[in-house]
C-alpha cells in the first residue's frame, strides 16, 4: 500500500482541551486500522508556523485526503495539511528503540 508524509500546519491560537480530545478520539482508531503509522508534532522553529508530521498509509492521495477530512482540527479550521507520496528507501531495524515509554504505541488490528 503507498505510504503518504502528512504535513500539518496549525491555524490560529493553540485548540481547545475539547477539541483536542476530539482528535484523539478520532486519531487513535486509525491507528488500530493500520492507516497512521507514525504522528507528532515538530519543534517550533522561527519563522514556521507550529506544525507536525504523520506518516499513513492510503490507496492514493484521493484516499488519504478522504481520511484527513474527517479530522475534527480539520473540520475546525483549525489545521491544514498536505499529503505528500512518500517512498521508504531505509528504516533502521530497530526502529521501536528510537522511542520511549512517553510515546503511546497502538496495536493496528488490521
Amino acid at each position: 500500500m503507498p505510504v503518504f508524509a502528512l504535513l500539518v500546519e496549525f491555524q490560529g491560537d493553540p485548540p481547545s482541551e475539547e477539541l483536542l480530545a476530539a482528535h484523539r478520539d478520532w486519531l487513535f482508531p486509525q491507528f488500530e486500522r493500520g492507516v497512521f503509522i507514525l504522528t507528532g508534532g515538530l519543534e517550533a522553529v522561527p519563522g514556521r508556523s507550529p506544525s507536525a508530521l504523520a506518516i499513513m498509509t492510503a490507496d492514493s492521495i484521493a484516499a488519504a485526503e478522504s481520511v484527513i477530512a474527517g479530522d475534527p482540527l480539520v473540520q475546525a479550521g483549525r489545521s491544514v495539511c498536505q499529503v505528500v507520496p512518500y517512498t521508504v528507501r531505509v528504516r533502521a531495524a530497530d526502529l521501536d528503540t528510537f522511542f520511549g515509554d512517553d510515546t503511546k504505541a497502538i496495536d493496528r488490528t488490521s
